[in-house]
């Protein structure tokens, strides 16, 4: 239901910018065919009813989605109006009233959300009641009308005449009128009907019964109720001359009747805008070629600008480095002191997530275990440090140059490698340089400086951890590992700590209705050990076997498993804070072969550890 209300919401808040630009555009063309009008009010409708809609540089919409999809979950609620002025303005005081905590059951942002998709439906059901019961009441007035002839029937009941009826619709007059009287309304109200006004009407009351909470959408109903009946008077009126224009004017001017309640069905004579209606006719005049050409115009241009959505903005274009996968396209510089060095294709990959986590997947291990991806530390903005420039050997020069340039600088501090920090820059052509440097003796040394390549994005730990957070109520999660694989593409496995620093594991599928999303298929928490394993198959929603492994224990260098006849051996990756194995296995396992694999753990010695030690 939630999710259904913010999609209407967006909807009804980019179907406001267009109401706003028909109603200048109304201005505008205020000489051209009354019709024109009609179909501007025509676009605004497609644009209420379509719930996608193609992209274009030519977009005057601002923002596609003021409240994004993920609000919800974000540690951060924030919207995107389009304004970056208004968004500083506003998104500061959203986030101070509705942050979670991650791992409370409750997100006041959730709880408001859903109240107000249950006041939104209580809403669209009243307008729809209110619509019935006043056509039970119109029908049952009519209920005496006599026919006339044709769809004309005269009835005693009513004081202006109007159409009622969708599928056989029917025109009911006064029986007070004269016969000169009678042959004005007659045409006007047959010209609503090969108009199908009697249709588009009801279409527009439903739609602001939908979007009953926008005020922009009473605004446009009115005033499209008041141009079918000014588009409908020019067409009666087109042919005739002057006198007959007069009479219609006066018989107009007989019929009107003061409304002050929305009408959901009837097309009424003299419903709407009388006054403007009788000046209309005494004053109307066949538009100009160039005038009606300019009109059509016009409705193309609203809907080239109108229809359409802005293009999303690559998180280059947006200066944004996070939200992304990186790998290393250049070797910048590599310490001639050090016999370990990496080439583009042996240098881990990393994925700088959209909530300022740096992750590292290395190259090394067996089977799965290059998949895993691990939480190294937070990003934090710094500034140049003059010793980083004095401890490289750099004999042209050509590094300190290339530095020179860096217009931005964040540290990473490793959270499981002590003493080792990460160093991202942004330089001012937009190039992005990582640097791993370590510290010791209290001074710190750069290893590394690598140009980095941005790939294709990485899904937000933070909305996974809130999503795990849902189902477990516990005030803190946090991901230090995540692991994909090419062979389970729709599914994806985190690792956890809650805030009593237990280890979880929580499984993942890609949600079928946005691809950048996932839906959580469940969690679990491990044994309470620095050492142990668990082998996840059917029940999961995999396709084969997986064994994952964990372990705190400092001592760990490697690990081997066993299922059946396959082996396989992977390293530690880590100096054993948090590390998370994973052993996939080339088919799904019986439960009775999943209790059977042997899972082994060694030090650096080669001997075999227990969790004791």
């Amino acid at each position: 239901m939630e999710t259904i209300f913010l999609k209407i919401l967006n909807m009804s808040i980019a179907a406001g910018w267009m109401i706003l630009g028909v109603l200048l555009l109304r201005i505008l063309l205020k000489k051209a065919p009354k019709g024109m009008r009609c179909v501007l009010w025509a676009l605004v409708g497609i644009r209420l009813i379509c719930p996608i809609s193609i992209e274009s540089v030519l977009s005057l919409i601002p923002s596609a989605q003021t409240l994004p999809r993920e609000i919800l979950l974000a540690a951060e609620p924030a919207i995107e109006s389009g304004f970056t002025v208004l968004d500083n303005v506003v998104n500061p005081g959203i986030a101070e009233s509705f942050r979670p905590n991650v791992g409370d059951s409750v997100n006041p942002l959730q709880v408001l959300t859903y109240v107000a998709s249950w006041l939104w439906v209580m809403g669209v059901a009243a307008m729809l009641l209110y619509a019935l019961v006043s056509c039970l009441r119109l029908r049952r007035r009519v209920r005496t009308a006599m026919k006339l002839e044709g769809n004309l029937w005269i009835c005693d009941t009513v004081e202006s005449p109007f159409i009622f009826g969708i599928v056989s619709p029917r025109i009911y007059l006064p029986s007070d009128l004269e016969e000169a009287q009678m042959s004005c309304i007659t045409a006007h109200e047959r010209a609503h009907l090969k108009r199908r006004d009697h249709w588009w009407k009801p279409l527009g009351y439903l739609l602001l019964s939908v979007y009953w909470f926008q005020p922009l959408c009473w605004i446009a109903w009115l005033f499209l109720c008041r141009d079918i009946e000014l588009a409908c008077d020019e067409r009666v009126v087109r042919e005739m001359g002057g006198e007959e224009k007069k009479r219609y004017a006066e018989v107009l001017l007989k019929c009107s009747m003061p409304r002050h309640m929305i009408s959901a069905c009837p097309l009424a004579f003299g419903e709407l805008g009388v006054k403007e209606r009788v000046k209309g006719v005494l004053r109307y005049k066949k538009p100009a070629f160039w005038l009606t050409a300019a009109a059509v115009l016009a409705c193309g241009a609203a809907a080239v600008c109108f229809l359409t959505n802005p293009m999303e903005k690559s998180a280059e274009e947006q200066g944004d480095i996070y939200g992304a996968r990186y790998s290393v396209a250049e070797v910048l510089y590599d310490a001639p002191w050090y016999d370990a060095t990496y080439t583009p294709d042996s240098a881990p990959e990393y994925v700088f997530t959209p909530d300022g986590w740096l992750m590292l997947r290395s190259s090394n291990g067996v089977m799965g275990n290059g998949n895993v991806w691990t939480s190294v530390g937070v990003f934090h903005e710094t500034k140049m440090d003059a010793g980083w420039k004095q401890d490289l050997f750099d004999p042209d020069g050509r590094v300190g140059e290339l530095l020179e340039t860096v217009e931005q600088i964040w540290r990473i501090d490793s959270v499981g490698e002590q003493g080792y920090f990460y160093l991202v820059m942004r330089t001012e052509d937009g190039e992005i340089l990582l640097t791993t440097g370590f510290q010791t003796d209290g001074q710190e040394h750069i290893r590394w400086i690598w140009k980095m390549e941005r790939n294709s994005a990485q899904g937000d730990t933070d909305y996974l951890a809130a999503l795990i957070a849902s189902m477990y109520s516990q005030r803190q999660i946090q991901i230090f590992a995540i692991y994909e694989s090419d062979y389970m593409p729709e599914s994806m496995v985190a690792g956890f700590l809650d805030d009593s620093i237990r280890r979880g594991f929580s499984v993942f599928r890609r949600d079928d209705r946005a691809d950048s999303q996932w839906k959580i298929k469940g969690f679990t928490m491990t044994a309470s050990v620095s050492m142990c394993s668990v082998t996840l198959g059917e029940d999961w929603g995999l396709d084969h076997s997986v064994t994952l492994v964990f372990s705190n224990n400092r001592s760990l260098s490697h690990v081997k498993a066993r299922a059946g006849e396959e082996e396989q051996s992977a390293g530690s990756m880590g100096t054993g804070d948090n590390v998370m194995l994973v052993f996939e296995w080339s088919r799904l396992l019986s439960e009775e072969e999943a209790e059977e694999i042997e899972v082994h753990y060694y030090n650096s010695r080669g001997e075999e550890i227990r969790d004791s030690d």
